[in-house]
Formats: C-alpha cells, structure tokens, sequence
C-alpha cells in the first residue's frame, strides 16, 4: 500500500508549476521580440463624433418632378 501511495505522490501533475514556469517564459519571450521590434505610432483621426450624413450631390439631369414629369 505505501508504494501504491508513494507512486502517486511522485506521478501528480504540478499543474501550479507548470504555469508558473510557462507564464515567466512567455512573458519573458514578450519582452525579448518587443525590445527587438520597432515601434511604429497608430494612425490617429483628428476627427472626432459622428461623421457628417453623406449627401448626393445634384443630378445634371434634374430630379423627377411634378414639372418634369409627362
């Protein structure tokens, strides 16, 4: 029986661990392409709101009208 617990004990999965190890590694990987990636400003609008409502401009022809109309 205590060999039963004993290998058990040594067959658990150190999910903690693992995590941990992961966590620093990625984010130290992180930090290592972004000191090597060059850093380039966003596209900023200087438009603020809603844009203006679009409108079509004239027709040459002209609208179809009551006075326009046979």
């Amino acid at each position: 029986m205590s060999e039963k617990v004993a290998l058990e004990k040594l067959m658990r999965m150190p999910i903690l661990t693992y995590f941990l190890v992961m966590g620093v590694l990625l984010f130290g990987g992180l930090l290592l392409i972004s000191s090597h990636l060059e850093s380039k400003p966003l596209p900023v609008s200087q438009r603020i709101g809603v844009p203006a409502p679009f409108k079509a401009p004239p027709d040459a022809n002209g609208s179809p009208t009551s006075d326009n109309v046979q």
